[in-house]
């Protein structure tokens, strides 16, 4: 059985950055229960079974994922991803794309993305509570880190080294 250390996660501390030549902003204003979600668009590997049971497995080289970003209704963000929107519809050509990046920096989880867009505006409603307002940002050719956020065991360390992976020294125990 392997040791572990114990991890600690603030959500606090993960920050998504849009970015568009000089302009740069950094996204606030969360939902209460969710700051991101990323879903890639397609597998990376999906299984051909032919009728006699023979398996052969394709290669997609698609790595494109929607990120999406629930925001409280009030927060700023929403002006500045209008005006993006606004701004790349009005447009119609590439000079609308902005850079997405999502860093867990309490831990190793990182996801960037040179070009993204908002592909439409999200619904809106309004009521007696807090309402969200779901940014679907389409991020192209996103390059995926899924890292822990506990301190690497000196096994894990070996292991991860062994894979070709490089652990950082704050992050050995």
């Amino acid at each position: 059985m392997a040791s572990t250390y114990t991890s600690t996660f603030s959500p606090q501390d993960v920050t998504v950055v849009i970015a568009q030549g000089a302009f740069s902003h950094i996204v606030s204003g969360f939902s209460e229960d969710s700051i991101v979600t990323i879903e890639r668009n397609s597998e990376t590997f999906t299984l051909y079974t032919g009728a006699d049971d023979t398996n052969s497995r394709i290669y997609q080289p698609n790595t494109s994922a929607m990120i999406t970003l629930p925001l409280q209704q009030t927060s700023n963000s929403n002006d500045i991803l209008s005006q993006l929107y606004a701004n790349d519809r009005a447009s119609r050509d590439s000079s609308g794309l902005f850079s997405i990046t999502v860093k867990d920096n309490s831990g190793r989880s990182l996801f960037f993305a040179e070009e993204a867009f908002l592909g439409k505006v999200p619904n809106a409603s309004f009521g007696n509570t807090m309402q969200l307002r779901e940014w679907d940002i389409q991020a192209v050719r996103l390059d995926v880190i899924f890292g822990g956020n506990a301190n690497f065991t000196p096994e894990d360390a070996d292991s991860f080294e062994q894979l070709g992976g490089t652990v950082e020294s704050k992050w050995r125990a």
